[in-house]
């Protein structure tokens, strides 16, 4: 058991769903990779999503599509930026996120 009790937004473990994201990309499971990452992204964890994507790149996918690393940051710069335009309620920088989640879990 973690010493952290960090849960998500419908009460799953927020290491249990890094997990099943990560999980889900290696599998190529488009729609369970978009779950979980949904799930920590309207739980408050986009950074981490972000994050942990950013690794994924090169640790899960990394030469067998070269520049998907580059692609991703590229994608997290766009997300960043939109999400900075605090105007904007409906959240359009998830779009950069759903981008990034399908690139992952189809290029493995």
């Amino acid at each position: 058991m973690s010493k952290y009790q960090l849960t998500t937004q419908k009460g799953y473990d927020f290491f249990e769903v890094s997990s099943a994201l990560q999980k889900s990309i290696r599998r190529g499971l488009e729609a369970e990779a978009m779950y979980w990452a949904v799930e920590l992204f309207n739980s408050n964890f986009a950074e981490y999503v972000w994050k942990r994507l950013r690794i994924m790149a090169s640790e899960d996918v990394g030469l067998a599509v070269p520049g998907i690393a580059a692609e991703v940051q590229a994608l997290y710069q766009s997300h960043k930026l939109q999400a900075s335009k605090k105007e904007d309620k409906n959240q359009p920088e998830r779009l950069f996120l759903t981008h990034a989640v399908l690139l992952l879990a189809i290029s493995v």
